[in-house]
Formats: C-alpha cells, sequence, structure tokens
C-alpha cells in the first residue's frame, strides 16, 4: 500500500512539474484569413464582365477607392488583365495622395496575379486607392446598377477612378456606376 502511495505520488509531483515547465511565453499567434475585396466582389457576381479590351490606344491608371473596417496590413498587390505583360499597381493613402507601395506584377492572361510586398499597415477609416496602369483591360457593370459603394469582408469600395496616361498619378475622376481593369488587394485585418 505504500508503495501504490508513493508510486502515486511521485506521478502527481511530475505531472505538476511537466506543466510548469512549459514556456508560458510562447503564444500562437494566429493570423486572420487574408481578404481579396475586388475578386470576393467579381465572385459573388455583383458586377459582370461587360467586354474586354487589349492594345489600346490609350493607357490609364485605374482602379479603385476604399476604406476598411479594422486596421490591418496589405501584404500583396495584385491585377488580373486579358494579356500576358508585367503591370505597374500602385498603393495609395488617397487622403494624403502618396504612394505606400508600387509592385510590377507579371499578368497571367486572364487569371489572378499577386506580387508580395513589404506589409503596409492600414489604419481603419483611412481612404486608400489601388490601382493599375495598362492598357489592357476588363469593363464590369452591373446591368445598369450602381456598383458601389459596396461592403465586401472588411472592407468598404467606393468607387472606380481614373486618370488618363503613363504618369503613376493618383485619379481624380470617379464613376459608381462602371469598373474597368482588374486591381486587387490581399488584405489582412488585426485581430
Amino acid at each position: 500500500m505504500k508503495a501504490q502511495k508513493l508510486i502515486w505520488g511521485l506521478i502527481i509531483i511530475g505531472i505538476f512539474f511537466n506543466s510548469c515547465s512549459k514556456n508560458d511565453d510562447e503564444i500562437e499567434v494566429i493570423e486572420a484569413t487574408p481578404q481579396y475585396p475586388m475578386k470576393s466582389l467579381i465572385e459573388s457576381g455583383h458586377m459582370q464582365v461587360n467586354y474586354q479590351k487589349v492594345n489600346s490606344p490609350n493607357t490609364f491608371e485605374m482602379g479603385y477607392k476604399f476604406k476598411t473596417f479594422k486596421s490591418g496590413k496589405i501584404t500583396a498587390l495584385g491585377t488580373r488583365i486579358p494579356n500576358n505583360e508585367t503591370y505597374r499597381v500602385t498603393l495609395w493613402n488617397a487622403e494624403t495622395e502618396t504612394i505606400l507601395a508600387t509592385a510590377m506584377v507579371v499578368s497571367s492572361s486572364g487569371l489572378l496575379s499577386f506580387e508580395d510586398i513589404e506589409p503596409i499597415a492600414i489604419d481603419s477609416g483611412t481612404t486608400y486607392f489601388v490601382s493599375v496602369n495598362t492598357n489592357d483591360y476588363y469593363q464590369f457593370t452591373n446591368t445598369g446598377n450602381d456598383l458601389f459603394p459596396v461592403e465586401m469582408g472588411d472592407v468598404l469600395i467606393s468607387g472606380y477612378g481614373s486618370s488618363y496616361g503613363t504618369s503613376q498619378t493618383l485619379p481624380a475622376t470617379f464613376s459608381e456606376t462602371s469598373y474597368l481593369g482588374m486591381v486587387d488587394i490581399k488584405f489582412v485585418a488585426n485581430n
């Protein structure tokens, strides 16, 4: 009987020391699921491809204006273009008209292609803009209905914007009824 008590006592002490030896400083951080707002918007059926243009004589800086409902970070910039080329994609702080990141994205003819960037911190409620410079694009509509503003996950897309030319210029002309191009972000919200 004494032997059994001794064995049980040693087991309990072993369990106690084992649980105490765990490193409580090791906290597993689980990152939120990445969000691709324009990709999700198109996949939802909210807008449809009306036509595509390849090698248009006119080049535009085109994209969309957005805010997030949560702070977080943008970790990649992407585009879907109906041609195989390399395109300049730019992330802007629309309020300060500052370029936050630029990536050269290689398009894979009609497929969504992304290029990772150094993560950019995004503040909830601040207006941002993401654009691609191209003369190859899709035109999306919603059978005459407004496309924007629309919420996709933690992102509010408020309008499409464009400016004529090849310069890296923040667009100033906006529309709520059509969308040219197809540029997107990879947004990871803070938990």
